[in-house]
C-alpha cells in the first residue's frame, strides 16, 4: 500500500508542476494567414482556368481541320451561283411551218344590217327608259297588345329585344334580356319588366303588354 500511495503523491506533484509551468508561459497567438500566399494561389488557379480553355480551343481547332481534310472534295460545301437558266432555242420559220398542222378556216358569220326603230315625234330615249327605284323596306309592323313571341321580338323603331334566360325564385327572379340581367321594375330598350314568370316574361310600354317565351 505504501508503494501505491507514493505513486500517487508523485503523479500528483508531477502535474502541480507542469500545471504551474503552464500558467507561467506567456500566451502566443496564432499565426494570421499570409495574404500574399492566398493572392498568389488565386493567380495560380486563374493562370490554370485560361491555359486549359486555350488548350481546348486548339484542339477543337485541329480536330476541325482533321475533319475538313478528310473530307473529300465531292463532300465539301460549294459556292454555287445562281447561273441563267438556259433557255430553248426558239424555232425558225420553216420549223413553225413543217410541225404546225394548218387549221381550218373559221366560218365567217354574216353581218346583220342594224334596224331603225321608229320613234314618235317628240319622245327622247332616256323619256322611254323605265325608271327603277329601289324598293322601300317594309314598314315594322306594331306590337299587339298581349301578343307573346317566342325568343325575341322586333321592335317598330328598329330595336330588338331578345330573351336569353330565366333565373327563377319565388323571392327574386331574374332574366338575361339583351345579355343584361334584369329584375322586375328594370328598363329596357324603353319597356317596363313588369312580370317576371317560369318560361317567359311580360314588358309594358304606353299601355301595350307583350310578352317574350323561351320557346
Amino acid at each position: 500500500m505504501s508503494l501505491i500511495d507514493e505513486a500517487l503523491k508523485r503523479a500528483q506533484e508531477a502535474a502541480r508542476k507542469e500545471g504551474e509551468s503552464s500558467q507561467k508561459r506567456p500566451w502566443t497567438p496564432a499565426p494570421l494567414p499570409d495574404a500574399g500566399l492566398a493572392r498568389r494561389r488565386r493567380l495560380v488557379r486563374l493562370l490554370a482556368w485560361a491555359l486549359s480553355a486555350a488548350a481546348t480551343f486548339l484542339l477543337g481547332l485541329v480536330l476541325v481541320r482533321a475533319v475538313w481534310n478528310a473530307a473529300g472534295p465531292s463532300e465539301r460545301p460549294i459556292a454555287r451561283s445562281a447561273a441563267p437558266t438556259a433557255h430553248a432555242p426558239e424555232p425558225t420559220l420553216a420549223e413553225t411551218v413543217v410541225t404546225t398542222p394548218m387549221a381550218a378556216p373559221a366560218a365567217v358569220p354574216h353581218p346583220v344590217k342594224p334596224t331603225r326603230m321608229a320613234m314618235p315625234e317628240g319622245v327622247s330615249v332616256a323619256e322611254t327608259a323605265p325608271e327603277t327605284t329601289p324598293a322601300a323596306p317594309p314598314a315594322p309592323r306594331p306590337l299587339a297588345d298581349g301578343r307573346t313571341y317566342v325568343g325575341v321580338v322586333q321592335l317598330p323603331g328598329g330595336g330588338r329585344i331578345e330573351l336569353g334566360g330565366i333565373a327563377w325564385s319565388q323571392e327574386e327572379p331574374r332574366a338575361l334580356l339583351n345579355d343584361r340581367i334584369v329584375a322586375t321594375g328594370a328598363y329596357i330598350e324603353g319597356f317596363t319588366v313588369a312580370k317576371i314568370e317560369e318560361d317567359r316574361v311580360v314588358l309594358e310600354k304606353d299601355g301595350v303588354s307583350i310578352s317574350i317565351s323561351l320557346k
